[in-house]
């Protein structure tokens, strides 16, 4: 039990760092390239290895648990990444349609503003509508909610 708790301990210094919907299906597309490399990996060090093949937050991810000697040895790598794949996974995300292409910093911003008030880690899926105008649109657990300037005309016009 101990193991799994420091592993989620590493997992959350990974996901630190993520912020969109977009890195987050990078990183586990990263892990898939890992998990079919891991049958295949020769001498050296899995960071030397994966250096060319995945992401940046992976490969560094990796390089400093190679560094501090916890990355699991070859026959329990399999395992790590599964649960780390599981882990992610498990993490909410929230859709977030607005007019304006967001800057990585606004994204970043958003993203913390809704953990410190959601209380936990999310990612969010910013897709870019033009037709709503201004405001914005948030999709999150099956719920919808129209908080654009389209909607708001669109009520203000079956008024009158």
């Amino acid at each position: 039990m101990q193991n799994i708790e420091n592993h989620k301990v590493s997992f959350r210094l990974l996901v630190n760092g993520i912020f969109t919907a977009d890195q987050l299906r990078r990183i586990q597309d990263d892990i898939q390239t890992i998990s079919q490399m891991a049958f295949k990996i020769g001498a050296g060090s899995l960071s030397s290895q994966i250096k060319t093949k995945v992401g940046s937050s992976i490969y560094l991810y990796i390089l400093s648990l190679e560094k501090e000697k916890r990355l699991p040895a070859a026959a329990s790598l399999g395992s790590f990444l599964v649960e780390l794949s599981g882990f992610l996974d498990g993490i909410d995300k929230i859709t977030l349609t607005l007019a304006f292409e967001p800057s990585a910093g606004f994204q970043k911003e958003i993203v913390l503003w809704l953990e410190k008030n959601l209380g936990k880690k999310v990612v969010c899926d910013f897709v870019v509508n033009e037709g709503i105008i201004g405001g914005l649109i948030i999709e999150y657990h099956g719920k919808y909610k129209d908080y654009s300037k389209a909607a708001e005309i669109e009520s203000q016009m079956r008024r009158t």
